[in-house]
């Protein structure tokens, strides 16, 4: 899920450091290697609703764009982890994040004026397991199937950008077989270049809806800068949790890295 990167213009997606999709999409042949690692404190578990600190990351992701109005992207958290959890002293607090795919189509391209359209899709395959090696909850993530469709739209206002995302979120219900929660998933981000090489982004993006206590719905707040206009970029955000399943107070932060480009780009 990402933003396009405001110093480039509206013909280069990027993800990090936020949440929501920008409609536009990268030239053909653009491949994008994303890495980066996310910390947020006050995250109750799956299993108990004690809280702690959550963390995730390397995140390793890569978009490659196989036409100019298409975007297919990789991602795999290597690791989710917490501390401070009452009453896991000694136990499992880490094990290997879940997998996404997700696939993305400029349906009308606004150029540097108008507003562009597009939609995606994806799927989020549960690696994280629900039980350690000695059969007690981990609690580091639902262990379910989850998809969504949604919606996308980019508007440049001036020297920044707008982008609105709406659209379905799938979550299989944690404890309750051939069960779902539908959700109604939302994205609105905007980004301002303030001097050549910095961005100032900031967002609200996550799920509205009702669901169980295993499955309800997150959400939450980012504002933070993106620095560079070439190949490499680094990025760094606050994160604040909006819903308490969300956590309170937290950070992200990493780096953006164009691997192959098109001719004639730098």
């Amino acid at each position: 899920m990402a933003l396009a990167a405001a110093s480039a213009g509206p013909a280069l997606a990027q993800t990090r450091p936020l949440l929501t999709e920008p409609a536009v999409t990268a030239p053909a042949g653009t491949l994008v290697f994303e890495t980066g690692l996310d910390v947020i404190a006050g995250e109750p578990s799956y299993v108990t609703g004690a809280l702690r600190t959550g963390w995730a990351g390397p995140l390793l992701r890569l978009v490659y764009s196989p036409a100019a109005s298409v975007e297919l992207d990789l991602e795999w958290v290597a690791r989710v982890g917490e501390w401070g959890e009452e009453g896991r002293s000694g136990a499992q607090s880490s094990d290997f994040g879940d997998v996404t795919l997700r696939a993305k189509w400029r349906i009308l391209d606004g150029g540097a004026r108008g507003p562009t359209a597009g939609a995606r899709f994806g799927v989020i395959l549960p690696e994280t397991s629900y039980e350690d090696k000695q059969f007690r909850p981990l609690g580091l993530g639902p262990n379910t199937l989850r998809t969504f469709v949604e919606g996308l739209l980019t508007q440049p206002l001036g020297r920044a950008v707008i982008h609105v995302d709406l659209g379905l979120f799938l979550h299989d219900e944690v404890l309750r077989p051939h069960e779902q929660a539908d959700f109604l998933s939302f994205g609105v981000a905007l980004e301002r270049p303030v001097r050549s090489r910095l961005a100032i982004l900031a967002e609200v993006a996550g799920q509205v809806g009702r669901g169980e206590p295993e499955t309800k719905p997150r959400s939450e707040a980012r504002v933070g800068v993106r620095i560079g206009t070439g190949r490499l970029r680094w990025d760094a955000a606050v994160r604040r949790g909006l819903a308490w399943v969300s956590g309170t107070w937290g950070v992200t932060a990493g780096l953006s890295w164009t691997t192959l480009a098109p001719p004639g780009r730098p």
